[in-house]
């Protein structure tokens, strides 16, 4: 015989259920930046965590620039990014800059795909 406790009733989780009116939720006023960083603060302080939010840097408007590389120069220029852990596009303004053209702080970014979210 067995001494085991009997299941509980499934009638309540079969039922169907009421939707919820997700139009009668009402969206909360939006808070000022203010407000999120000493809401951030607050809670970072009470779970131990990293509040420090990078502010958005505005975007610099980018141009599509397409050349032809000699294939030896495509593959060294894989290898040494693979090695570096950088994009090809940054080995090149990496050039240009050291070259004397004027590339900002901002725009030479070692692998841009991290950024996009």
């Amino acid at each position: 015989m067995s001494t085991k406790p009997a299941l509980p009733a499934l009638d309540e989780e079969l039922s169907p259920r009421r939707r919820v009116d997700l139009r009668a939720i009402q969206p909360k006023p939006a808070a000022d930046d203010a407000t999120v960083e000493e809401n951030s603060r607050r809670l970072g302080s009470e779970w131990g965590a990293q509040t420090t939010l990078e502010p958005q840097r505005p975007k610099t408007p980018l141009a599509s620039l397409r050349i032809e590389v000699p294939e030896y120069l495509d593959r060294e220029l894989a290898m040494k990014a693979a090695q570096d852990r950088v994009t090809k596009q940054y080995l090149v303004l990496q050039a240009l800059r050291q070259a004397g053209f004027r590339i900002e702080a901002k725009d030479l970014v070692t692998d841009k795909r991290k950024f996009k979210r």
